[in-house]
């Protein structure tokens, strides 16, 4: 009998599980799009890094995007060829990566801007190390903005482990990261101090992280 109550206690909770409920004042559309997230995910063998279920990291995570206009989801990850061993020392690699593209974005959209306004069609080869340095910069200065909200994990046959880092980064606090690293910059840079007011202006703009 015991053994029939156990075996019936492990269908019911394996049940609940499979249609799990969202939580209290939940959001029905955000739900259903982190439950199918979360199906994919588990189906590749992801599991997460954390107390809550994948279902529910979601969930948080989506409703918080939508909070605020101005914060965006960003993902991390470090798959692959990686060799951590560890889920802490995925995890920090993880953030250091993170940090590294977001700098390259930042980067990148203010060559953009750069080229179409002030530069076009001239070839300065000092140009190369300013953005060099102001990549370095940001990503130097970005750290503390990664909010980091829940990560997800798999270990793979070599018994190394892949990670998802699951960021929400608000662009006010990005914006003002940014804005230090190119004052930091005209300390040193004399095209940084020449052009100070479109710098100082590009910087200030946003820019969409890839998915």
């Amino acid at each position: 009998m015991r053994k029939l109550l156990m075996v019936a206690m492990t269908l019911f909770v394996a049940a609940s599980a499979l249609n799990a409920a969202p939580p209290k004042n939940d959001d029905a559309s955000t739900w259903k799009r982190a439950k199918k997230q979360a199906k994919e995910l588990k189906k590749e063998g992801w599991k997460v890094d954390g107390t809550r279920t994948i279902e529910e990291s979601l969930y948080y995570f989506h409703l918080e995007e939508q909070k605020d206009p101005n914060n965006q989801g960003y993902t991390e990850r470090i798959q692959g060829t990686t060799s951590a061993k560890t889920i802490n020392q995925a995890k920090q690699w993880a953030h250091n990566n993170a940090a590294i593209s977001y700098a390259k974005r930042a980067g990148q959209f203010l060559r953009g801007r750069i080229t179409a306004e002030i530069s076009a069609g001239v070839d300065n080869p000092s140009l190369d190390n300013f953005y060099e340095a102001y990549e370095s910069l940001v990503q130097k200065l970005i750290q503390n903005e990664l909010g980091m909200r829940f990560g997800l994990y798999r270990e793979k046959s070599d018994k190394s482990i892949e990670y998802q880092a699951w960021y929400i980064i608000n662009e006010d606090q990005a914006s003002k990261a940014r804005i230090r690293a190119m004052e930091n910059l005209q300390k040193e840079s004399e095209f940084a101090r020449e052009h100070a007011k479109e710098l100082s202006d590009f910087v200030r703009e946003g820019f969409k992280l890839a998915e």
